[in-house]
């Protein structure tokens, strides 16, 4: 369940699992669904069956996912009080995986080497703050100059110059441990700004809310930058900052083993304003 100091009238659902997935497949189409909020304060608890919410809607999502399996729709709940608005989002995972394990380091024994891969489920909540064509749905609007999933500036993003979104983007590996979700906004390429993310400088037309996000990527060249303080043989999936200590690639490795793709802190400021809480109950996300 997701809890947020806004209040917006025009909002777009997106969920996105944790598989490689088209442009299509990352965002929702357009929905004339509208979502009913009652007057209430339900608990930030990822269960379901808190009788403070609002009538639940039903959202097409019409998810085109490369290799099959996204979900088909998303059932969406609100409510509010005289402080928060309150927003719960469901669906059922057709992969049943709960992706967990994004940039997971595997070590394999035979080549005494590591690699990094698999990603998370993640849901995104788009508002309005100044679009025209808002209303066109998120897979048309949001991928300013879409041309590769490798190309990360053209990734989420504004389509017109001036345009702005507000976004709330809860992530399984990277905020849901830490019960929040980033908030932040998109802009268009032409506002874009350049950040520095895993060392290096890259263009970003998707910027943090002032404060500070919620953890770093555990990356050090081929190698994890951090382990467990436990390690070698934790294997743990979530990495805390203040369980973390300096990484040895000498230490007693073991075919299989694993260390965290990301190291966890708390957010800070309005970035970290959204509490939520994400609960997986049999191959159902309820966040």
């Amino acid at each position: 369940m997701i809890k947020g100091k806004k209040l917006a009238r025009i909002m777009i659902v997106s969920v996105a699992i944790g598989m490689v997935v088209s442009m299509m497949g990352m965002v929702s189409a357009k929905s004339a669904t509208t979502v009913i909020a009652e007057r209430g304060t339900p608990t930030v608890d990822g269960i379901p069956g808190d009788p403070e919410w609002g009538p639940a809607a039903n959202v097409a999502l019409n998810l085109a996912v490369e290799g099959g399996g996204g979900p088909e729709e998303t059932v969406v709940r609100a409510a509010y009080d005289d402080e928060n608005i309150y927003i719960q989002v469901m669906w059922e995972d057709p992969s049943k995986t709960q992706n967990l394990h994004k940039s997971m380091w595997t070590y394999h024994a035979e080549t005494a080497s590591w690699s990094s891969g698999q990603n998370e489920d993640r849901v995104y909540l788009l508002w309005n703050i100044n679009a025209p064509d808002f209303g066109a749905g998120c897979a048309v609007y949001c991928h300013v100059g879409f041309t590769s999933w490798d190309v990360a500036e053209t990734k989420m993003g504004t389509n017109n110059p001036g345009d702005t979104l507000d976004v709330w983007h809860w992530k399984a590996t990277r905020t849901n441990p830490l019960g929040s979700t980033d908030d932040k906004y998109w802009v268009d390429l032409t506002n874009a700004k350049v950040i520095i993310y895993e060392g290096k400088e890259v263009k970003r037309a998707r910027l943090a809310d002032s404060g500070s996000g919620f953890g770093s990527s555990n990356k050090d060249g081929k190698l994890p930058k951090n382990m467990h303080v436990s390690d070698p043989g934790a294997n743990i999936v979530f990495l805390f900052e203040d369980e973390a200590v300096p990484f040895d690639p000498d230490a007693a490795w073991m075919g299989g083993d694993t260390v965290p793709g990301y190291v966890l802190k708390e957010g800070t400021g309005i970035e970290a304003d959204v509490a939520t809480s994400g609960a997986y109950y049999d191959g159902v996300w309820v966040v």
